[in-house]
């Protein structure tokens, strides 16, 4: 069966920007929305997924929460494609997987691994593996906006879980010497549907905790809150360029 409309985004045709900020936190796309887009007006509130459109130096830019995990995010995506995005650039926590990225860093993802997850392999078939890396005309711009930010920036692959409770330090330590540089939920299922239905996209990741360092604990609220809007800004006044 060919569904064509959205069924969860309750959101009017031309009430979405092209450019869009995917958060998995409902809250934060409405800190985003009032702190960095202007005149932000709320366009989705429907199953929690949270979405506002506004400016950010005269650009429309869109803001919308996918929920966590690869299934939920996927919905999303794949609505926001019906609905007319262009660009989907996810912005979210990461935990670090190597000792040179450290707490309150930002990663831009240049591909996302996953552990054969079930909802790519529904897409997939189970016999192929889907591509997952990120468009390169947004990370490059990407890491030149958060480094003019003060931010510390690593920009490599990431590998996404759909399992937060299962991963440890035995498989912290197997990633990080399979080459990634830190995990996440929801990156992998972005860059696959982006190439499926011709979506640009990129995903910008802040560093809160380390699974190869677990003695420094978790990053506080407050400043995750403040950093993540740096971000939010970082990555806007890229849409905002395109």
């Amino acid at each position: 069966m060919e569904i064509k409309e959205p069924v969860h985004l309750k959101i009017k045709r031309g009430d979405l920007a092209e450019g869009i900020i995917a958060v998995g936190d409902p809250n934060r796309a409405k800190v985003f929305s009032s702190s960095i887009l202007e005149e932000p007006r709320l366009i989705n509130e429907n199953r929690g997924l949270y979405a506002y459109t506004g400016k950010f130096r005269g650009k429309e830019i869109s803001i919308v929460a996918h929920g966590m995990g690869m299934p939920s995010a996927m919905i999303v995506f794949e609505e926001l494609h019906m609905l007319g995005a262009k660009r989907i650039i996810r912005v979210g926590t990461t935990g670090s997987l190597r000792r040179d990225v450290g707490i309150g860093d930002a990663v831009v993802a240049t591909s996302a691994g996953h552990f054969n997850s079930s909802s790519l392999r529904q897409y997939s078939g189970g016999e192929i593996i889907l591509p997952n890396s990120f468009t390169h005309t947004l990370t490059e711009p990407l890491s030149r906006s958060l480094g003019s930010r003060g931010l510390r920036v690593h920009v490599g692959p990431v590998i996404s879980s759909d399992a937060f409770y299962a991963e440890d330090e035995s498989l912290a330590e197997k990633l990080s010497n399979l080459g990634f540089y830190s995990i996440e939920m929801e990156c992998a299922g972005l860059a696959a549907i982006g190439w499926m239905r011709g979506i640009e996209t990129a995903c910008v990741l802040y560093v809160t905790d380390s699974l190869v360092d677990g003695a420094k604990g978790l990053l506080g609220a407050e400043r995750v809150n403040t950093d993540m809007v740096k971000i939010g800004e970082a990555v806007a006044e890229v849409l905002a360029s395109l």
